[in-house]
This record gives structure tokens, sequence and C-alpha cells, in this order.
């Protein structure tokens, strides 16, 4: 079956701020030993949700994951985007889309922080085991 990833982010007036989800589709491509991930956006950037889902049909997806790119369980991961996906599957019957979780609490996201605090002041915090 042919796949295909959306990270789907938020979405910023500034081009560059939009750079960094595409980087990180192409970081989970390369993971994913090649397969197609796209970036897309909820508002303020394209492509917007629609757009990522047409393309990706027209090259012969037939089964999406969405993986919001949020930590909180907010609004657009509550209802918008499952209010997207809805209409998304009334028009593409024939694609099969799996919507993952959202990013949330997950300690290695922390491990990450923890690892920019100490780049900004070595010694000063101390990882704990």
């Amino acid at each position: 079956m042919q796949s295909r990833i959306i990270l789907l982010g938020h979405g910023s007036r500034i081009p560059e701020a939009n750079e960094h989800l595409r980087k990180l589709a192409s970081q989970v491509g390369e993971l994913l030993g090649g397969l197609p991930v796209d970036a897309c956006y909820m508002m303020r950037a394209r492509p917007d949700l629609a757009e990522g889902v047409a393309r990706a049909v027209e090259e012969g997806a037939k089964r999406i994951v969405v993986v919001p790119m949020f930590f909180c369980n907010g609004l657009h991961v509550q209802r918008d985007i499952p209010e997207q996906l809805e209409k998304l599957r009334a028009t593409y019957p024939q694609v099969e889309f799996i919507y993952a979780a959202n990013l949330g609490a997950d300690r290695r996201i922390a491990e990450i922080i923890v690892e920019r605090i100490q780049e900004v002041a070595p010694g000063e915090f101390f990882a704990r085991p």
C-alpha cells in the first residue's frame, strides 16, 4: 500500500519559521527509509492539510498518516484537525486516513529541552538519571 506521512504544524507568517517543519519532515523521511513525509500547516503557510492530501493522493497515496506537531492537546488537536480529516475522508473515500497522537509531554522531548538548557548554561544545571 502506498503510504504517506504528513507532519501538520501551526504555520507562521515568517517563512523561515516554517522551514523547521520542512526540515523535520525530511529527517523523518530519512529515518523511515525514504518514505515520503510532507510538511503542512494549519494556517498562515502553505500547503495546508487539504492541499497536502490532494498532492499525496495525486501521487498515489492510499494511506495517509497525519501527525499533529503540537505539544498541547488543544483546540487544533481535539477539534480542528479531526473535523478537517472527516471532510477529507468524504472527499477521498478510497484513502485510509490515520490520525496520530500529538507530541504531548514526552520524556524524550524533556531530554532535548535539558540539552538546550545545558548548551546555554553549561555546568549550571545537571541532568538526573
